[in-house]
Parts: C-alpha cells; sequence; structure tokens
C-alpha cells in the first residue's frame, strides 16, 4: 500500500529513500510484499484447517467414547451404566411388542451374497483375532502378577521353550525368568485345550481361553494378549453382549453386528502397539464376561464370515440395548456426513421392555457436581433448558444457567453425564426401580422443573425412554422381532439401511 501512494505520503527520509529507488528494486520490495501477504493468507488459513481437524478429532474421540458404552441388552435388575459388576443381565422372558411391519427384504441380493459366503468359507483360512485382556474391573491393560491354569498341554515358548502339562499352574511377574526378551507364547497342542486365569475375575468367575496366549513384560507390568480364530472369539463375545436365552434369530443378528465391529477394528485397531486389535472391555466388545453357551455359538457358526457392507465396506454396525419407539441417525455424534445406512426407523418390538420408558427426579445438588466436571468456576446453576432435539427425538443442545453464564452442551454424551442419576432410583415402566450410574439411561427425555416454596430451583423431574445411544439395532427390539418370526436377515435391514451381507474374508484379502 506505501508504494501505491508515496505521493500522498508527507516528505520524510524513508520516502526520499523510495522515490529513489530504481523500477528493479520497487519491483523487487513489491514481490515481498506479495510474498509476505500470501505466507500470512496461508497461515490463517493452515491455523483454519488445523482448528477443523482438531473439532474434526474431538468429534471422533467422543463418538468412539459413546460407541464404547456397550450398550447390551440389559432387560434385567442391573443398571448397567454403573462401573457395574459384569454379566449381571436378565435372561427373563418379556411380553414381545407389537409393530405394523413394513419390511420390504433386498432377497435377491442377499441370496447371492449368501452363496458366495458359502463358497468362501469352503476356500479360505479363517482371520484370527488378538485380544488384550484387561485387569479386573477393566481398569487398566497392566497386571501385576498373571496365575494360569490349563486344561491339556501347551507349549510354552520363551527363555526356556518347554511343555506346560495339563494341570499344572503358571505364575508370572515382572523379572521372571521364562521370559525371553520380554514375552512368552503358550500354543495349544489340541483344539479343545484351555488357559484358565485364575488372576482374573469375570462375570462367570475365572475365565478360560481357546487359543494362544502371549504374556509380555515391560516397566508397567505385564499384559496378555489372546490370539485365537475369529469365529471362536464371537463364542464369548455373543452371549457377553446379548443374553444367550435370547431368541435364535436375534442372536444371529447379534452375532453378524458383532463380526461386522470386529471387522471394522481388524483393519485398523489403536491397539497394534500393544499387541493387539481389541482389548475385553466395553471399550471394543465384551469378551469372556459370560461363559460361551451353545445358543449363542450355534449363532455364530449358522452365520459364519458374514458381515454387513455398504459399498462393498463393512459398515460401522452399531448396536444399543432399548428404544423408546425410534432409532436415531449418527447425528447424535455431530457426525460430519450421516452414514446412509443409519436412518431413523420405528421400534415398536421393545415396547414392553422395562427400559422403554422410565422417570427419574435429579436434584439440583446433584447436576451441580455433575456440572463441576465440565465447568469447575461454576457456583450455582438453574433449570437446564433443551434448546435442540434430533430426528430420533434425542437431545442434541442442552443450555444450563449458571452463575458463570449459559453453558451450552452439544453432545449426547456430555448431556447424559451432566444429568446423571448416579445412585438416585429410576423408576421403569415395569414399576420396577434400579439404582442410577454415570450416565442418563438415554438422550431421549423432557424436562421438568422442580422448586420449592420460594420458587427456587431444587431438582428436575425427567421422563425419558429407551437405554442407550439409539443409533443402529435396538437389541431388545430384535429380540422381539425375532419372537414375531422375523429372520435376522430381516432384522438387519431394518435397522440397517442399504445394507447387504458380504464375507469378511473378501474385505480382509484385500
Amino acid at each position: 500500500m506505501l508504494l501505491f501512494s508515496v505521493k500522498q505520503c508527507s516528505w520524510n527520509p524513508e520516502n526520499a529513500y523510495i522515490v529513489s529507488m530504481n523500477w528493479k528494486e520497487k519491483i523487487k520490495w513489491k514481490l515481498v510484499i506479495i510474498l509476505l501477504a500470501l505466507v500470512g493468507i496461508l497461515i490463517v488459513w493452515c491455523a483454519g484447517k488445523a482448528g477443523e481437524r482438531k473439532k474434526s478429532a474431538e468429534t471422533e474421540i467422543l463418538q468412539e467414547y459413546m460407541i464404547k458404552e456397550n450398550e447390551r441388552a440389559s432387560a434385567g435388575a442391573a443398571y448397567p451404566m454403573q462401573k457395574e459388576t459384569e454379566g449381571q443381565r436378565s435372561t427373563e422372558e418379556e411380553t414381545k411388542g407389537e409393530e405394523q411391519d413394513a419390511l420390504t427384504l433386498p432377497e435377491e441380493r442377499i441370496g447371492a451374497a449368501e452363496q458366495k459366503t458359502a463358497e468362501t468359507n469352503a476356500e479360505i483360512t479363517e482371520p484370527s483375532i488378538r485380544v488384550l485382556l484387561m485387569t479386573d474391573g477393566f481398569t487398566s491393560y497392566y497386571h501385576d502378577k498373571i496365575s494360569l491354569r490349563f486344561q491339556g498341554d501347551y507349549e510354552l515358548r520363551g527363555k526356556n521353550s518347554r511343555t506346560v502339562k495339563g494341570g499344572e499352574i503358571l505364575e508370572l511377574a515382572l523379572g521372571s525368568g521364562e521370559f525371553q526378551d520380554g514375552s512368552l507364547t503358550l500354543v495349544p497342542t489340541g483344539e479343545e485345550n484351555r488357559i484358565i486365569v485364575t488372576s482374573l475375575s469375570r462375570g462367570q468367575g475365572n475365565p478360560a481361553y481357546r487359543g494362544s496366549l502371549t504374556v509380555y513384560e515391560d516397566e508397567n507390568g505385564l499384559r496378555m494378549v489372546n490370539e485365537l480364530p475369529l469365529e471362536e472369539y464371537l463364542y464369548a463375545v455373543v452371549p457377553s453382549e446379548m443374553p444367550a436365552s435370547y431368541s435364535e434369530e436375534a442372536l444371529k443378528a447379534q452375532a453378524v453386528c458383532a463380526r461386522t465391529y470386529a471387522c471394522v477394528q481388524m483393519e485398523g485397531s489403536s491397539l497394534e502397539a500393544l499387541g493387539a486389535q481389541v482389548d475385553d472391555s466395553v471399550s471394543y466388545q465384551v469378551y469372556q464376561n459370560s461363559g460361551e453357551a451353545e445358543t449363542a455359538s450355534q449363532a455364530v457358526n449358522e452365520t459364519k464370515g458374514e458381515i454387513l457392507l455398504n459399498n462393498g465396506e463393512p459398515i460401522n454396525a452399531y448396536y444399543f440395548s432399548t428404544s423408546h419407539g425410534k432409532t436415531s441417525t449418527d447425528e447424535v455424534w455431530e457426525a460430519s456426513v450421516p452414514s446412509t445406512y443409519l436412518q431413523s426407523v420405528e421400534c415398536r418390538y421393545d415396547a414392553q421392555e422395562p427400559w422403554f420408558a422410565w422417570e427419574v427426579t435429579v436434584p439440583a445438588g446433584t447436576i451441580l457436581e455433575n456440572a463441576k466436571d465440565f465447568y469447575p468456576e461454576v457456583q450455582t446453576i438453574g433449570m437446564p433448558q433443551i434448546l435442540e432435539t434430533g430426528e430420533g427425538g434425542a437431545v442434541l443442545d442442552l443450555c444450563l444457567p449458571t452463575d458463570q453464564g449459559e453453558k451450552e452442551l452439544h453432545s449426547e454424551y456430555d448431556i447424559r453425564s451432566l444429568l446423571a442419576p448416579e445412585g438416585i432410583s429410576i423408576t421403569r415402566q415395569d414399576g420396577s426401580q434400579v439404582k442410577g450410574g454415570t450416565l442418563l439411561p438415554s438422550a431421549y427425555f423432557t424436562l421438568e422443573a422442580q422448586t420449592d416454596q420460594e420458587g427456587n430451583f431444587t431438582g428436575c423431574r425427567i421422563q425419558g425412554g429407551g437405554y442407550g445411544h439409539g443409533v443402529g439395532m435396538s437389541q431388545n427390539g430384535a429380540k422381539g422381532m425375532a419372537e414375531t418370526g422375523k429372520k435376522y436377515k430381516e432384522i438387519l435391514t431394518y435397522f440397517y439401511k442399504d445394507v447387504e451381507i458380504g464375507n469378511i474374508n473378501d474385505v480382509l484379502s484385500k
């Protein structure tokens, strides 16, 4: 700008220098100024993109956290959002819900894919999966000590390779002489062999693992990775995610979802640095919390290799426990590009489930304590206000008045955390009461202010429905559909749109 307005400037030595410059010097300085301007624009653009990437990363982390709630079918007495004693799931039979059926099944596409699946199963070796086994309560990847008991003989490959006999007990700690270069591996000599980890406690007691077990040691402690065929892994996942008492077709639908989820994790896991692809907790899919069950294993076998595909790629086969009459899209996780296969659908098949409707009153003091996790400086709060709900009815935007101004929460997880009724009785639609945990049962609710005689805010009466994030397949909805005679492929194509059945080997071989 200085060069183009030099005649308007007051006379000073700098102006004199500019006037005296030859044309080459003037062009040089013009180019320098233009270059500096371009650099400035580039810096601003990069900063903007960095901000976008940061927001995208934060959204992805939040979405992962939501998915990792592991919203299993929980029709029973336990309130699963607590850091519960695992395995507390009801196997009681509930009266099935009714639904006006509007299903259309792409039979030709499914049939052709099914034939291809059968052909592929006969030709391709089954893939294996590596599972990181966590400590009691799923609090850490690292164990202080490990105690193993063997059913059948195992080859121990370590500093001194040898055969470990069935019935033998192996105790491991940091510095044990069994390790070779920081690890040892135990390989079964027979298909029916099992390793019982007596230093672990799960819902079924001490879990017994198929396949091989590798133990690593480093400065943090010991960690265990169980490697086994994928289908055998699912034998222990399906009954841990859905009660084995559920109908065969519901278990089959769960098996396909679990296999699809595992496929996505096997393609790109964040646990590779620890030698694994998934862990055995709610962070991925619960594994070996409940013991294997014949009905669940049969469902896995009868759907062997089958996964859900959209445009040839495995989908994010999200599932949750119970709907409130409708499912949601992935807008609840602020998805930048909504998934076409995750659409909001009507669901009344689980209308008789206890969690289909519920009610709880959360005191203002509890909400304030929850709010301090987000805003430590807040000292007082007012009545929360719902600003926006999504297509499926989930609350997507909540405003909390505070002494530090109005605070808006935009994610389902944060909203459910703010209103968490930890330790407070929740009344379900069948009249049963359960203690609340660290999340509200779902984000499908309405709010009613509670006040004292002076009109001061004392709490919220929350009337809600469903349990879980509400995206994808309702497990209790799948149960209800199966009880009305629906097959597992009908169940899957009801909850997931624009999908086809493919084979996991075709995907992993790419």
